[in-house]
């Protein structure tokens, strides 16, 4: 994105270039599958991965962080983090509180490591919205947040996809209060949608 409008003055807002991108590939192409460098292909899309896709025009899956971010984060790493990182926390458990879902111990928001979507314009109705609401942090997830503007059990009916989680299995195997919460939210979104991992996001 050459002429981004998130450069970062304003405050950690880069991930809203993920936005721009969202919305330049729409207009190029009418549907898209953006992965992060982070998500996973395992195995090779059939007849079903690509019926998944046509159930729902916007598709992003979801995850959980701890109501007490920063320093449940803090909790995974090595001591003394950068300044830069901890303002960085607190932007995420600031934003976090304020648009996620609260689930438990948790906040509940979408992962924008995988996005699918046939709208061409979800992008800039995004895109705008972060520029309206001046988002920091994970600006893409708190865009979305804000453009769905509906329950939880509305969101996973109408935008959780059937071919990935937001946050592997695999991945969540620490004794961390993060990890605890996050196998416990797996587990209850697995009575909700039967999902075949095509994707694993790690």
């Amino acid at each position: 994105v050459k002429d981004t409008k998130f450069d970062g003055k304003k405050g950690y807002n880069k991930f809203g270039r993920k936005l721009q991108a969202l919305d330049l590939a729409l207009q190029e192409f009418g549907e898209v599958l953006l992965l992060d460098w982070d998500c996973f292909i395992l195995k090779p899309f059939d007849k079903n991965f690509y019926n998944s896709l046509k159930e729902k025009p916007i598709q992003i899956p979801l995850y959980i962080q701890h109501k007490d971010t920063k320093n449940a984060v803090l909790e995974m790493l090595v001591k003394d983090q950068s300044p830069s990182l901890l303002r960085e926390l607190e932007d995420l458990e600031v934003g976090m509180n304020k648009y996620g879902w609260e689930w438990e111990e948790g906040v509940i928001a979408p992962n924008f490591g995988f996005v699918y979507c046939r709208d061409k314009s979800f992008g800039k109705k995004l895109v705008d919205i972060a520029l309206e609401h001046d988002l920091n942090s994970v600006v893409d997830e708190f865009a979305t947040l804000i453009y769905v503007d509906c329950t939880l059990e509305e969101y996973i009916e109408k935008y959780v996809p059937r071919v990935v989680k937001g946050r592997s299995d695999q991945m969540i195997i620490y004794d961390t209060r993060i990890h605890k919460l996050s196998r416990k939210f797996s587990k209850w979104l697995d009575t909700k949608v039967n999902i075949t991992n095509y994707f694993e996001h790690v």
